[in-house]
This record gives structure tokens, sequence and C-alpha cells, in this order.
């Protein structure tokens, strides 16, 4: 039997537009198009050309490098409120911005936060 893949493959091969199409009326359009016949349906022997296949985005693996610890090694944050004089301690940076509301690019060590938080990350 001939699978959805391999017939959406067939009409981009040929450029035949199926967008909103369920199997049946893929098979109809195809058949009509003389690209695959009825004894394609339950015996296909034909091949799909791939020499263009889909262009694939390969992922350049350092650009996470900084990612790796934030599950398993989370940096605790104090945040000073020189306001108030009282400190509070996250036990990972995300708590911290979720609690504060604030943006995670000012979580950088020693940083003062609206001239009145300071943030120090260990």
């Amino acid at each position: 039997m001939i699978t959805l893949s391999q017939l959406k493959a067939l009409a981009k091969q040929n450029k035949i537009r199926y967008t909103y199409l369920n199997i049946d009326e893929i098979i109809a359009l195809l058949i009509d198009n003389n690209i695959i016949t009825t004894s394609d349906i339950f015996d296909p022997k034909f091949v799909v050309n791939n020499e263009n296949p889909a262009v694939k985005r390969e992922v350049n693996i350092n650009k996470y490098k900084h990612l790796e610890g934030i599950r398993n090694n989370p940096k605790m944050v104090e945040v000073f409120d020189q306001q108030t004089g009282e400190t509070s301690i996250y036990t990972s940076k995300y708590k911290a911005w979720r609690a504060l509301k604030i943006s995670p690019v000012y979580f950088i060590d020693k940083t003062i936060w609206k001239n009145r938080y300071k943030i120090k990350v260990t």
C-alpha cells in the first residue's frame, strides 16, 4: 500500500499542490495527471526522486554550549534589594527572573537592575 508520505513526495516532485487534501484526493489527483496508476496504489514500484530534498538546517552544537548546565547544575542567584535591605536567594536563574519579572539578560554577575536590585550569580 502506498503511504501518505510517498504520495506527498510524488506530488511535490511533480509540482502539484496538495494542501488540505486527504489521501484519497491526493491519489485521485496523481492518477488524473498520469503520475501513478491504480496498480501503483497497492504495489508501489516507483522510486521517489530525491535529487532536491528539503534543505536541512545544520545545528551548530557550540552555539548551545552555555545551555548544558542549566538543568543539571543550576546557578544560585542572590538578589539584594537596596531599598528594603532584603536579600532573596533563588535556586536557579529561571526562578529568579520569574519572581522579579525581568529578562534573564540582566542576570550577569554583580549587575544592578533599575538602580534597586543587586544581582549576584553563584
